[in-house]
């Protein structure tokens, strides 16, 4: 074997060691770093599950269906920002009365934390609804009830109403959700009811507006998610849109006018991921 043969094998014979004592030291940093990502992976499986189902609950919590001896057709649908939202919806009958009521609510905020908030306001509306208050008697309990449990930057923007069948009138309080929408004939307008969110000011007062509807008048409510939902422009939808879009389907059902709000708002983001939760109630009399 010549001279330049025995150092071409040594230095390949030093490469082999070389590398061999490299991977020996980086063997135990590999295996480190690959249970490492799978206990990353494990969590957020285990993370995505659990909103998965706390999804799963928010949706079920939620009323399907208007109580069925009211005499008016109701439709609700609300959807999250995220798996899990602060957006909310209820509505109930007060018993041996022909009153119904509804609530629809956006906590600040979104994700779990403003679900968790949602919850606790939706429990304090159910528990103030046996009462039967009038709309701004129990948007200023809601305040007070919220302000004795304070909870650090949450709030919520809140509409309550009650529909009373036999004077065929709304009586609507607003705590700082966008003005509702009402339909006679084709001619959508705003109902110009405002007031302070829930849970800030202790002196917060709220005012009662009645609307009275005849056959066939639509009453339609939103959180902001829905006008304020952006294209790649960033353009907001809008309550000009919103309007246009209540006042052309104003002949149909409750169900296929919340239906067109969303197709119109969708349609208006092109695939663009919505920032905020969306919810609209539409009430046909």
């Amino acid at each position: 074997m010549t001279l330049n043969a025995e150092r071409h094998l040594a230095r390949q014979a030093a490469r082999k060691h070389v590398a061999k004592k490299t991977l020996e030291c980086l063997l135990p940093d590999l295996r480190s770093e690959s249970r490492t990502g799978r206990n990353v992976r494990l969590r957020e499986a285990r993370h995505h599950h659990e909103l998965q189902l706390a999804s799963e609950l928010q949706s079920e919590l939620l009323p399907a269906v208007h109580p069925p001896e009211a005499r008016i057709d109701l439709r609700a649908r609300s959807v999250a920002a995220r798996m899990v939202g602060g957006d909310f919806y209820d509505f109930f009958r007060y018993p041996g009365k022909a009153i119904s009521a509804e609530a629809i609510g956006d906590v600040s905020g979104k994700g779990a934390a403003a679900a968790i908030y949602a919850g606790l306001v939706t429990g304090l509306i159910r528990s103030l609804a046996a009462l039967e208050l009038g709309p701004a008697e129990m948007l200023s309990r809601l305040n007070k009830a919220l302000l004795k449990r304070p909870v650090r930057g949450r709030y919520v923007s809140l509409i309550y109403a009650t529909w009373d069948e036999r004077e065929r009138v709304f009586r609507i309080a607003n705590a700082g959700l966008p003005y509702p929408v009402c339909v006679r004939g084709r001619q959508a307008f705003p109902i110009k009811a405002a007031g302070l969110p829930l849970g800030m000011f202790e002196e917060a007062e709220y005012e009662e507006h009645t609307v009275t509807c005849g056959p066939g008048d639509l009453v339609v409510f939103y959180t902001d998610g829905v006008t304020e939902a952006i294209n790649s422009e960033y353009e907001d939808f809008g309550a000009e849109r919103l309007e246009e879009v209540i006042s052309s389907h104003a002949g149909e059902t409750a169900d296929r006018v919340v239906s067109a709000i969303f197709f119109a708002v969708a349609s208006h983001a092109k695939g663009l991921e919505a920032y905020d939760d969306q919810t609209v109630i539409a009430v046909r009399t």
